[in-house]
């Protein structure tokens, strides 16, 4: 298991942090254009070996957060290989919704 966070010395709730469990990767916190920086800049680490992106534990996602994952999940696609998102909640769909991404979800796992 491997932890990181973004490091910035605003509250816990205003950082993303993650976690690595397996080829899982849980995100915390907050995912919005004041802290996804460090996540972006280590992605190549990050993200090695990553199958699945838990967002069950994220408090809040901007649109910039979306546009995060969204190009996540392009950059997989035109590698060759998959990436799925679980337990999307409710505001976090609503924001993909409201901004026609749906195709991001298509063959990622239920919500929990």
């Amino acid at each position: 298991m491997e932890k990181n966070s973004s490091g910035s010395n605003v509250a816990d709730n205003d950082i993303v942090s993650w976690e690595k469990t397996g080829s899982t990767l849980f995100l915390q916190g907050t995912l919005d254009r004041d802290s996804l920086l460090p996540l972006w800049q280590q992605k190549s680490s990050v993200l090695e070996d990553i199958v699945n992106i838990d967002v069950s534990q994220l408090s809040r996602v901007d649109s910039a957060g979306l546009a995060l994952l969204v190009r996540l999940k392009g950059e997989f696609q035109q590698s060759g290989k998959a990436l799925t998102f679980s337990n999307v909640g409710e505001r976090l769909n609503t924001l993909i919704a409201l901004y026609g991404v749906q195709s991001l979800l298509d063959d990622s796992q239920p919500n929990a």
